[in-house]
């Protein structure tokens, strides 16, 4: 493992947005556990013979309830990733939230993964960008870590990970 002394200098600093995932929390979670249930109570009320005209039904209570868990589980980021950042080095990447911080070195970074989807519900909910940096062993006890659309720049810090990590071209104090 890195330390941040060995990362060289620094490059650029990416905050996440704690206060956005606690305002979609705030939102989803309420919002979600009533129209879930508004889907339920539709079910019951529909005659369980009405075939086709049950989908409308399930597919507001499934959307009610995603929204209900994503927005639990921001509450739950909210509670644990406070003042989460990223900040770029030349020679690799520190990962710091909750008072503890866990340098990674472009040699740990094994690769990226786009998870993200970029649609009208996935913006609103906050999880329309997610990029998964796979690590070739354990940093900390985590083999991943993961930038978020609540990141400031999400995408180009993401981008510069890659090129750095999986393409070996390595950000510089007047590149990237």
């Amino acid at each position: 493992m890195a330390a941040e002394h060995e990362l060289g200098a620094v490059l650029g600093r990416y905050e996440t947005d704690n206060e956005r995932r606690r305002r979609i929390a705030f939102v989803a979670v309420p919002v979600g556990a009533a129209v879930g249930c508004l889907g339920v109570l539709m079910m019951l009320i529909l005659d369980a013979d009405a075939g086709g005209a049950m989908i409308f039904p399930a597919l507001v209570g499934g959307a009610g309830f995603g929204a209900f868990v994503v927005g639990l589980c921001q509450a739950w980021l909210t509670a644990t990733r406070t003042d989460e950042v990223f900040t770029l080095y030349e020679g690799g990447l520190v990962h710091s939230y909750g008072g503890k911080s866990w340098p990674i070195s472009w040699a740990e970074i094994a690769d990226i993964k786009d998870n993200g989807k970029d649609s009208a519900l996935h913006r609103a909910l906050g999880i329309d960008v997610q990029y998964r940096v796979v690590l070739r062993s354990p940093v900390g006890g985590r083999r991943s870590v993961t930038i978020s659309g609540f990141t400031d720049d999400a995408v180009r810090l993401a981008e510069t990970v890659r090129q750095a990590a999986v393409h070996g071209i390595r950000p510089g104090r007047y590149g990237r």
